[in-house]
Formats: structure tokens, C-alpha cells, sequence
């Protein structure tokens, strides 16, 4: 019998098969899901945007602060409950010293900021359960699902701004 966050799983990844554009699924500890995130962060054009309940993968941060000083929109929304930790506080330092926009809190309909979300250029989401830290390749059992999808992005990225706007008033 299925539980009601297989049900939620499933009919996720459902959704995402039948997407418009590439779909693609990646799961770790068995898949290098740490190089999917980099990648798809360093693919990106015009803009990233990145809602994470945790942070600290420093590879990331240091694609995100190479992008940023190309001149790219990258901005994050960071679960508060996670930015307090050492590990993320370096990692938050060294986007504030690149002078990337980050809002920390939380959401306005729940206690946490809960998503792993990449949108990037507004076209492709990276979405899944993996967290964005070093420890989610090896440590977690955790997936990461891409999608060219922008009808798909523009979804995400209309969540993501009603998270940012709202963090950034409260």
C-alpha cells in the first residue's frame, strides 16, 4: 500500500514526464547528483534563481558568484531555521562579499522555506528533495529532477518571487 508521500512522489514525477520539453530524473547517493546542480548552474545565461532550505555547497556558491560577476540575475531565497549554521554561514558570506541578493526566512504559509529550487534563464527547473549542501551526494537518499519546461519555469519562478517579496517585507 502506498503512503501518502508516495502518492505525492509519484504523481510529481508523473507531472514532470509529461512536461513540455526534456525531463530528466537523477537520484543520489548513485548518481553524481552534486555535478547535475553544478552543471545546470553553470549553464545558465541570464539568470538563476535558487530557493534552498539549506546551502552549503561551496562549488555552487563559487558558480553563483562567477555568474554574478558576469553580470547574470542571481538571487537566492534561504530557509532561516538553516542559514544560522556554520556551514551555511560561510557559504552566505561568501555570496554577500559578491554582492549576490539573498532573503533568508521563511515562507508566508508555513513555519519552513522548504523548497530546492533552481530556475535558471526562466526556461529550465532543477526541482527534487536534494539539498543544496555538500553532504546531500553522498549522505542523503535524494533526487533532483531538470526540466526544459517554460511554461514549467515560469511556475516556479512566480513562487519564487511571492517567497522573495515576502521575505523581503517581513
Amino acid at each position: 500500500m502506498l503512503g501518502k508521500n508516495s502518492v505525492v512522489f509519484a504523481v510529481f514525477l508523473l507531472f514532470a514526464a509529461f512536461a513540455n520539453g526534456e525531463t530528466k530524473t537523477y537520484f543520489s547517493p548513485d548518481e553524481d547528483t552534486q555535478q547535475v546542480v553544478l552543471d545546470f548552474a553553470a549553464s545558465s545565461q541570464k539568470s538563476i534563481l535558487i530557493a534552498a532550505y539549506s546551502f552549503t555547497c561551496a562549488p555552487l556558491a563559487d558558480i553563483l558568484v562567477q555568474k554574478h560577476a558576469a553580470g547574470l540575475d542571481v538571487r537566492l531565497v534561504l530557509d532561516k531555521t538553516e542559514a544560522g549554521g556554520k556551514a551555511e554561514k560561510i557559504q552566505l558570506a561568501k555570496l554577500a562579499a559578491a554582492g549576490i541578493p539573498f532573503e533568508v526566512g521563511t515562507s508566508q504559509k508555513h513555519r519552513a522555506m522548504h523548497l530546492k529550487v533552481m530556475i535558471v534563464d526562466r526556461k529550465s527547473v532543477l526541482s527534487g528533495s536534494y539539498n543544496f549542501t555538500t553532504t546531500a551526494r553522498s549522505e542523503n537518499n535524494s533526487f533532483d529532477i531538470t526540466t526544459d519546461d517554460p511554461a514549467r519555469a515560469a511556475r516556479f519562478a512566480a513562487v519564487w518571487q511571492e517567497i522573495w517579496e515576502w521575505m523581503a517585507a517581513n
